[in-house]
């Protein structure tokens, strides 16, 4: 996970602030004093500061971001853990992960039942233990987003650090912008995943005081029932299953190998078994058959989105480095000789001879979301042949650093823009170079 407190962001906040360090004689801060100081603060924009500063601020603004994504990953899948294998160590470590927040979330209701009555009776608020500013800048996160989304990004770590540690003003305002421009992509991303947001908000459901929870807690459309690359962000932030020709495609793992697709060939057998002729593993190195696997954890950390112009697209959700294994791209495995399928389908061959194929891999109705990797001519990505384990595999490896937010890209070569118009706008474009011969 991103750290939000590295030695360069550590400066990085005292360059903002333009304060000295001061010691407290008591820890315990009055709230409402807190909530002074801070409307006391300059109000600048970060286009204020210097280009180096802006520059990191974006940066540890993305970390954080993608530091909700990976911790609410791992709370889903330590929920699933729960459910299937409930044992002591599983159960105690996820309700460790809520009971930060349960408690945050219970200062926060009090602050808006306290400030509500007050308005009824004409009372003072009561004051809050108030750390930081950390229940003052959750009060400000529900006010713009609601109590849904509170609820969801409650669940990551990266979260509750930046509430307690981001003190700045300017800081803090760049992290609800990022904010605003991923709140549909979070709340998909948690929701397709199954976490239990409203779990935390039901116990005050009751809470007259509190109208919008009645609302933000009525039945939505389910998503979890089916896999997260069956969900496609369209541009007017709804969603909707990804389709060929009419039939919903299906995610796999593995590549899926019938004999009656080879019943002209006669084979019988998987194509993409693993011979000495494939050489060593790519993992461990060894020239046996060997019980290497994939890790498959990547294709959790990025979401599938329309985009105008190309289609279905990959948008990364954490960063990657040069050289990473982001998947495999998997499909229905065919004949060399298969022409039923020139939109999607590559040609898998041997990493020890590219002259010799082995088989076409169709993902037009079955495969992963390696699938949906649009093209560019300065592309992201790369297609690679790899000898894993038991099999043959064709990869997607990151050819450059991949940042947070970044769609991927892979290049789809010259001879499938032959007879098309490539869109990427990039000065090296195929078919921009293709016009101006």
């Amino acid at each position: 996970m991103p750290q939000l407190r590295s030695t360069s962001t550590k400066v990085l906040l005292d360059g903002l602030t333009h304060r000295q360090k001061r010691t407290r004689k008591d820890a315990s801060i009055d709230g409402n004093l807190e909530n002074q100081r801070y409307e006391k603060k300059q109000k600048r924009s970060l286009a204020a500061y210097p280009q180096q500063m802006q520059e990191q601020v974006s940066k540890l603004v993305s970390d954080i971001l993608a530091s909700i994504y990976y911790d609410i990953n791992y709370v889903c899948i330590l929920r699933s853990s729960v459910r299937l294998n409930p044992t002591a160590e599983n159960v105690a470590q996820y309700r460790l992960q809520f009971r930060e927040s349960g408690d945050l979330l219970d200062r926060v209701v009090g602050r808006f039942i306290n400030r509500d009555t007050s308005l009824h009776n004409g009372s003072e608020p009561k004051s809050y233990f108030n750390p930081r500013g950390t229940i003052r800048r959750l009060e400000e996160f529900v006010t713009i987003f609601g109590w849904k989304m509170l609820s969801i990004c409650m669940a990551a770590e990266g979260f509750r650090r930046a509430c307690r540690e981001i003190r700045h003003s300017v800081i803090w305002a760049e992290v609800l912008e990022k904010m605003r421009e991923n709140q549909w992509s979070i709340e998909v991303f948690a929701r397709s995943r199954n976490l239990d947001w409203r779990g935390q908000l039901l116990k005050y459901a009751h809470l007259d005081l509190i109208p919008e929870l009645g609302s933000e807690l009525r039945p939505v459309r389910k998503m979890w029932g089916q896999h997260p690359h069956h969900v496609v962000q369209t541009l007017d932030k709804k969603v909707r299953r990804p389709m060929f020709e009419g039939m919903p495609q299906v995610h796999i793992d593995e590549p899926v190998f019938d004999p009656r697709n080879w019943q002209e060939d006669g084979r019988v057998e998987d194509p993409t078994a693993r011979i000495p002729h494939d050489g060593d593993c790519d993992l461990c190195g060894s020239g046996d058959i060997c019980d290497c696997v994939l890790d498959f954890s990547a294709g959790s950390l990025v979401e599938l989105v329309d985009r105008p112009l190309t289609g279905t697209g990959v948008r990364a959700l954490t960063s990657f480095k040069k050289g990473d294994i982001l998947g495999q791209f998997v499909g229905e495995l065919h004949h060399p000789d298969y022409d039923g399928d020139h939109l999607y389908s590559l040609m898998h061959a041997s990493k020890t001879d590219s002259e010799y194929f082995l088989a076409i891999i169709s993902p037009r109705k079955y495969g992963n979301w390696t699938r949906y990797i649009a093209h560019s001519c300065r592309a992201s990505t790369k297609f690679n042949y790899r000898t894993v384990g038991r099999r043959t595999v064709m990869t997607v490896e990151a050819k450059r650093d991949i940042a947070p937010f970044e769609d991927l890209t892979v290049n789809y070569g010259s001879d499938y823009w032959a007879r098309r118009e490539c869109m990427c706008g990039e000065t090296n474009c195929v078919s921009r170079r293709r016009r101006s011969q």
